[in-house]
């Protein structure tokens, strides 16, 4: 009963512009259980200063406050500046033996910097060890030495369950948004599943906590007190619109570091992406992560997949996203052996793949974007286009009319069609034969296959 009491103020007072009137026992308990809430987190939330060495104009050290100048015919010389970035980081462990913290913060805040100082409380700073950065996930690892600081285990944060948040979950951001420490904001859980475009792989937690600069790296706590992400981005000019990384996605980035110094990824060596409302009615499949593309020597190649095969479970479970298949690979160790449910020329087929260790070359072999609806002039690659692009057949876009639905796309001149609904085109005429058939057939739209500067893309037509 005390616990619904607890939601019911705390749901009023964040919501409810007169819930001061209520006053007495409710909006009581609420400010207390706050104060609870923020006194136990606060200790493990620190200050990080990462200090970067750049390059600055030799006319702005000489006359700072005027606008930048140089003479005609000489070049302006550059000398080293130390530049500082400030953020926040969060205490997840202290290792008695070495009377250490290890702190987890983002790799955005650390960089490659030179320095790396956390700051544990008003009078104690210090220089930190990185342990590892993680750029594909925008995260980093720090060991700080615990001198000085007293019954310093109190300090390691209580973290929880992301996989149980769900949307309008009350949570509180901590931080030091532009150096002022302990800084507190509450706010609402707004989605789940974001993509920002910042790292590789991205589940963002989406919030209208305020976060702001001096926040990456802090905790996004729940009403228990429990740390349930790490903020990481915010939107400028867009209030209410910031975002966390999940923690159960960092606590497995910091137990790669803390076991390996780095993070190691399962691969498989494809490029995938969703299976849009458009391609399912021209495939027949309405779920799943379709194949783009499979790449050279990868165990993708080595263990059967194809172009165009439409990978719809993991291990027998339903695929409910292209995020959902790269994430469950990531965490698969090298050599786990994944049993995929693939559709293939509209048959249900397993195929099974052992992972391999991910490259670390590979920051574009994730999911690839898409486009809408196509339009375009056409022409047949000659035999030294073909092994100029290493491509056999298919056409290479010669032109694109502006307004048409291939320019709308964002198709340009330069693009290779390599299918139409998976099948391999060599000719205008095969083309054009494909397309009147679907028209034929009373199909709105049709799927197609290019290359684009070597990377595989499937895009969409309206044929409407």
């Amino acid at each position: 009963m005390r616990k619904k009491f607890f939601l019911l103020g705390l749901a009023l007072s964040v919501f409810a512009s007169n819930v001061v009137v209520m006053g007495g026992p409710i909006l009581e308990q609420f400010q207390s259980e706050v104060e609870q809430i923020v006194d136990k987190v606060s200790p493990s939330v620190v200050t990080i200063y990462a200090t970067q060495i750049v390059k600055a104009p030799l006319n702005t050290q000489m006359f700072p406050g005027l606008p930048p100048f140089m003479m005609p015919g000489i070049p302006t010389p550059e000398i080293p500046e130390k530049e500082k970035d400030l953020g926040s980081g969060i205490i997840l462990n202290y290792i008695q033996s070495k009377n250490a913290f290890i702190i987890l913060t983002n790799n955005h805040v650390v960089g490659n910097s030179k320095d790396v100082m956390v700051k544990l409380s008003k009078t104690i700073e210090r220089k930190a060890k990185v342990l590892g950065r993680d750029p594909k996930t925008d995260l980093a690892v720090l060991e700080v030495s615990a001198e000085g600081i007293d019954n310093p285990s109190s300090k390691v944060a209580t973290l929880g369950d992301s996989s149980n948040v769900r949307i309008g979950q009350l949570v509180i951001a901590i931080g030091n948004p532009y150096g002022f420490s302990s800084t507190v904001t509450m706010g609402v859980v707004s989605a789940l599943n974001r993509r920002l475009g910042l790292s590789q792989y991205e589940d963002y937690i989406q919030t209208d906590a305020a976060i702001n600069p001096g926040n990456s790296g802090g905790p996004l706590i729940n009403i228990e007190g429990k740390v349930i992400g790490i903020n990481t981005a915010m939107v400028k000019g867009g209030q209410g619109l910031g975002f966390a990384i999940p923690i159960n996605l960092a606590k497995w980035v910091y137990h790669q570091i803390m076991d390996h110094g780095k993070v190691i990824r399962g691969w498989l060596g494809v490029s995938i992406q969703q299976i849009t409302p458009q391609m399912a009615s021209s495939l027949g499949v309405n779920y799943g992560a379709i194949v783009a593309q499979v790449f050279p020597g990868s165990p993708a190649q080595k263990y059967g997949l194809k172009v165009g095969d439409i990978i719809v479970s993991m291990d027998g479970k339903p695929l409910e996203s292209v995020d959902e298949l790269q994430f469950k690979t990531m965490e698969s160790p090298p050599g786990t052996v994944l049993t995929l449910g693939v559709i293939r020329n509209h048959k249900l087929i397993t195929v099974k793949v052992k992972t391999a260790k991910m490259p670390s070359n590979t920051i574009n072999m994730g999911a690839v974007s898409e486009a809408k609806d196509l339009g375009l002039m056409v022409r047949p690659l000659n035999p030294q286009e073909q092994r100029h692009y290493e491509v056999k057949g298919g056409l290479l876009v010669e032109d694109v009319l502006i307004g048409s639905p291939a320019y709308e796309a964002g198709i340009r001149a330069g693009d290779i069609i390599l299918s139409i609904n998976l099948h391999r085109i060599y000719t205008k005429a095969q083309m054009n034969e494909i397309l009147e058939r679907l028209v034929a057939d009373h199909k709105n739209t049709a799927t197609f296959l290019i290359d684009r500067n070597g990377q595989n893309i499937f895009v969409t037509v309206n044929l409407k």
